[in-house]
């Protein structure tokens, strides 16, 4: 077991890799000071913060300097939409795969890559010569910016619990949104003070800095800890499914080509549209199909059950195609009313930026003190939509007050918005498929700006081969098309908000300072030295203060625990669902009972410690492995710990798969399913047949063994909670059976109707015999059949076919007397 040292602003129950040493007995681990952990948390959320601004202004800034970019390099004006297409589409791609790897490897490894991806790709593509390199740099650009997009929301769950983690996930969304908005005007200020090469130049330092940021300061989780599978070993071992993840990819892939041809370069009836969308349907079921057996689907369908993940990713899909019609329709209609530069622009477009972020950080608040969410994201989406609907009256002649007040209308909505979708996202799901979540929400997103980002990328880039003349008046036209735009934006908003009311609540808990007090000066007692405890046998009587007895604690809520220093979390299995009714029991570094108690209804507990130091939590319960952890109580002043502890089952299920006749199926696929025929367990067969299935939860399954060339068999089996169940498989079925109908003088006759009936006269199969006169039937059960040809008058045949054999019967036809 490892031991771990929590603090106020590592709440989250990972583990460091590397950290596997317990605490020496008798002795009291140094910790450092909360100013420096404060500090800590603070920088690497900087790191997350500067990270997925570099990321969002990458998405469109390219896209406003298409004009320069085409004319600059040679052959520039046909492939330069593209350079915006890649990295969209790259990213979009990329985005589930990232959120699936940073669950099973670790978030901070995983981040990490995709930063430093990301970094090296935007330096060399300050430097590209041709457009096919400026593309492929793009390409790879966009494969960073899909693990960043994915990583860093995901990351803010090594920082904070789920409710303080708001104001942190409001941070992130302000930066996306603002980046996302500013990228316009920001790259083509650049441009024209010096270069289009200088939108890249100016993000790479801003990446490396945050690549530094959050390798120095986010704390690492151990691969696989927020799933708690075991050991460190079964997660090196794991790994996500690939053809899902080829299916899942090429789904994005064909949607968001779909979304850049269609109505611009493609007809929406033309044959790669249609095929297009076919593709992208085709994927999908392929990827549902496929995903049921797969042991770690890139996007497990449990995730897609609840109507959370669907209504926040149709609601984060609209919000993205609103950030990309805004930052390029609103900068054209405000330069319609005078000769505004970029310079002047950006500055009329403060008063959406500073109501984004502002209102940002006050939903963080606000979900911070009530733990509420929902209202918030219904009066965001409202708001906004009646700014944007203000917005597409803008014109010529509209005084400034009136148009900043609307643009603070559209901010404010949106800034309420962006995090708490994200926060709902994250606090229904599992905590073994929070990195898988955020992706997928992050993939709708991405898809909304795709969807006008791409159109606009190639309209954009159009004039840069016009004379000065006509590119005056195609702007005139773009600028005067933009109200529609804004219109059309504010009916999605509309239909957003009917969709955003279906988005169910599921409160945060309480924050456990304001629920624990600490007393206000605690000396912890001096440990003598003394032999490693042994930690077997009946427990001693407590030492110290009396042992705290609490009862379970509320569902989904922390109960108060007694003075002390506290202790909180939740019991879960493998799955992410609560245990209730654990049983925990707190020991001292000397193996002495200091505190127990039980997990209430939705797995979460609370226990108080006697004094800070060094513990031992066991768990346990009926049907469960037990679970013992070490951690250190009261590194921090002002906080509790908080330690998730999962339980595997305690059952074990083996036996032999043989064929019907004895002899063991070697390399044979076994599979357990639970009464909702969801996959429990996998394996395949040794030499000997035999296979062996752990930490099985007790209950009822159905047991299925395939063997290459027989037919399947599958059977009902109890698993007991407390010893290992047998069950041999014996593979039924998978006899043929064959023959030839002849005519009377032994010629094979074509074309014969052959029947084979089972002892019930049911039809087991029908088909027609080739030139050769031959039939063939597979994959029988054994018994008694009956074998009917007709072609002359209908001859009736009685076989016996045996279990794994093969059986012929020839049939020779003729006219009856």
């Amino acid at each position: 077991m490892g031991g771990i040292t929590l603090t106020q602003d590592e709440r989250t129950g990972h583990t460091p890799p590397g950290d596997t040493a317990p605490p020496a007995p008798g002795a009291v681990p140094d910790h450092p000071g909360p100013k420096p952990r404060r500090g800590r948390t603070a920088t690497a959320l900087a790191g997350l913060v500067l990270a997925v601004l570099a990321a969002a202004f990458q998405q469109l800034s390219v896209a406003a300097v298409l004009p320069d970019l085409a004319a600059d390099l040679p052959g520039g004006p046909g492939r330069a939409p593209w350079a915006v297409t890649a990295y969209l589409l790259t990213a979009a791609a990329s985005l589930p795969l990232h959120g699936k790897l940073g669950d099973l490897y670790g978030r901070k490894g995983t981040l990490l890559s995709a930063l430093a991806l990301f970094t090296a790709a935007t330096a060399l593509a300050g430097w590209a010569r041709t457009p096919d390199e400026l593309v492929a740099l793009r390409a790879v650009q966009g494969l960073g910016a899909g693990g960043v997009l994915a990583g860093a929301p995901a990351a803010t769950a090594c920082l904070a619990p789920a409710r303080r983690r708001a104001r942190q996930l409001a941070l992130t969304g302000a930066a996306f949104a603002s980046a996302t908005l500013a990228g316009p005007l920001l790259g083509t200020y650049a441009s024209a003070a010096a270069s289009w090469r200088w939108t890249f130049h100016l993000t790479a330092p801003a990446a490396l800095a945050a690549l530094l940021l959050v390798a120095a300061a986010l704390t690492p989780a151990a691969p696989g800890a927020a799933r708690g599978r075991g050991s460190a070993d079964a997660h090196r071992r794991a790994r996500p499914g690939l053809l899902g993840a080829l299916l899942l990819t090429t789904a994005a892939t064909c949607l968001v080509l779909l979304l850049t041809w269609a109505g611009g370069q493609y007809a929406w009836t033309s044959r790669i549209v249609v095929g297009l969308a076919c593709a992208t349907a085709g994927s999908l079921l392929l990827y549902l199909v496929t995903t049921r057996r797969a042991p770690e689907p890139v996007l497990p369908p449990r995730l897609l059950r609840d109507p959370v993940l669907p209504v926040a990713g149709l609601v984060g899909a609209v919000v993205g195609a609103c950030l990309t019609g805004v930052a390029f329709c609103l900068p054209a209609l405000l330069q319609r009313g005078g000769p505004h530069g970029p310079p002047d622009t950006a500055l009329l477009t403060l008063p959406l930026l500073g109501a984004l972020a502002a209102a940002a950080l006050v939903s963080g608040h606000l979900v911070h003190r009530t733990g509420h969410y929902a209202a918030q994201a219904v009066i965001g989406v409202a708001v906004a939509c009646v700014g944007m609907w203000l917005l597409s009256r803008l014109d010529a002649d509209t005084p400034r007050v009136d148009h900043s007040v609307w643009q603070v209308l559209v901010g404010a909505g949106l800034g309420l918005l962006l995090p708490v979708l994200v926060l709902a996202v994250q606090n229904a799901a599992p905590p073994a498929d929070l990195g898988a979540a955020t992706g997928a929400h992050a993939l709708g997103g991405q898809l909304g700006v795709c969807a006008g980002a791409t159109v606009l990328g190639t309209l954009v880039a159009g004039p840069g081969t016009l004379p000065a003349a006509l590119r005056e008046g195609y702007v005139e036209a773009y600028a005067s098309a933009a109200p529609r735009v804004l219109l059309h934006l504010a009916a999605l908003l509309a239909a957003a908000l009917l969709v955003v009311l279906f988005l169910r609540e599921r409160p945060l808990p309480a924050d456990p300072r304001a629920a624990v007090p600490l007393p206000a000066a605690r000396v912890p007692e001096p440990v003598p030295a003394a032999p490693a405890p042994q930690l077997t046998g009946p427990a001693p009587e407590p030492a110290g203060p009396p042992a705290s007895v609490l009862p379970p604690p509320r569902d989904d809520a922390y109960e108060p625990a007694p003075p002390g220093a506290p202790l909180c979390g939740t019991v879960r299995h493998h799955d992410g669902t609560p245990v209730p009714g654990a049983a925990l029991t707190l020991l001292d570094a000397h193996g002495r009972q200091t505190g127990r108690g039980a997990s209430g209804a939705g797995g979460r507990y609370a226990l108080s410690t006697p004094a800070p130091g060094a513990y031992v939590l066991l768990a346990s319960a009926t049907g469960h492995q037990p679970r013992a952890v070490t951690l250190t109580a009261g590194a921090h002043p002002d906080g509790p710990v908080e330690r998730d502890i999962v339980l595997g089952g305690a059952g074990r299920l083996h036996g032999t798969v043989t064929t019907p006749d004895g002899v063991p199926a070697e390399d044979a696929a076994v599979t357990l399913t639970d009464a909702r025929g969801e996959v429990v367990a996998t394996a395949r067969t040794g030499p000997d047949g035999g296979y062996a299935l752990t930490d099985l939860l007790a209950g009822d399954y159905t047991l299925t063994a395939a063997v290459p060339g027989l037919g399947p068999t599958a059977l009902p089996v109890g698993v007991h909670p407390d010893r290992g169940t047998r069950q041999d498989v014996e593979i039924a079925g998978g006899a043929f059976l064959r023959g030839t109908v002849r005519a009377p003088g032994g010629r094979p006759v074509d074309e014969a109707r052959v029947t084979l009936l089972d002892a019930a006269g049911n039809t087991v199969g029908t088909l027609t015999t080739g030139p050769d006169g031959t039939f063939r039937f597979a994959d029988l059960a054994s018994g008694s059949y009956t074998v009917i040809a007709s072609g002359y008058p209908p001859v009736a045949a009685p076989v016996q076919v045996a279990g794994g054999a093969r059986t012929s019967r020839d049939i020779s036809l003729g006219h009856g007397d």
